[in-house]
């Protein structure tokens, strides 16, 4: 999968499975615009740095204007960042969540949008869950934010696919290596009541997200348009 001459943004990058995803890019040839709440640990070739919370307005701008200042384009954007509520829901928690993993990722697409039809091949992957499709306790409002995310995947496909835009979802289960996952991932009981429903006899891990964006992000998936992935071993089979 050549992405030589490519750019990205891949938002909530510093970390988990948006970390993967950006080095994999630039490991296929792209310029990547890391994004997140706080300094990146190491560096990766043809890549540049914006921090900021993605729910400011002005934070969102700057990243627009930075990957196009710095690399004169933008073919991909990557919506992974997202945060998870733990226990009850609090009015506080509902507003939390559907900013990040709803509205940031809504109006930094609106944003992006005008670069990415530019492009001519431009990309929107949206990083989502399985939980959209086979629900589990305790995920109502994590899930419902990202069953969002799923039906924009669907709007914008027909609404920019004849501007040369492709948008699609990834929706991976459990991640091992996932930064919300790891209190999942250390309970054993949870293993225990995972795993026997993946007939993959495994959990995803960040690399398996990273390949899956990478091949969207490619020219092998021109023809994919507002389709919903669910990587997940086989669990929803």
């Amino acid at each position: 999968m050549d992405l030589t001459g490519k750019v990205a943004i891949v938002t909530g990058a510093t970390d988990g499975i948006g970390a993967v995803i950006a080095r994999t890019l630039t490991e296929a040839g792209a310029a990547v615009t890391i994004t997140g709440r706080r300094t990146v640990a190491g560096d990766l070739p043809r890549s540049v740095f914006v921090g900021g919370d993605l729910t400011d307005r002005d934070v969102r701008q700057r990243i627009v204007a930075t990957t196009l200042d710095t690399f004169g384009r933008l073919d991909i954007l990557v919506n992974n960042a997202a945060v998870h509520n733990r226990g009850p829901v609090t009015e506080q928690d509902f507003d939390r969540v559907v900013a990040l993993n709803y509205r940031a990722a809504f109006f930094l697409t609106e944003a992006a949008m005008p670069a990415l039809i530019t492009s001519g091949s431009g990309r929107v992957i949206n990083v989502s869950t399985i939980g959209t499709i086979k629900s589990y306790a305790g995920g109502a409002l994590y899930n419902s934010s990202k069953a969002a995310l799923d039906s924009l995947t669907r709007s914008w496909a027909s609404e920019h696919g004849h501007q040369g835009v492709r948008v699609n979802a990834v929706n991976p289960g459990l991640v091992q290596d996932g930064p919300m996952s790891a209190p999942k991932r250390a309970a054993l009981d949870i293993a225990r009541q995972v795993l026997p429903s993946i007939p993959a006899g495994r959990l995803a891990t960040a690399a398996d997200v990273a390949a899956v964006v990478t091949f969207l992000a490619g020219p092998g998936a021109d023809y994919l348009n507002g389709v919903i992935i669910p990587l997940d071993g086989g669990a929803t089979a």
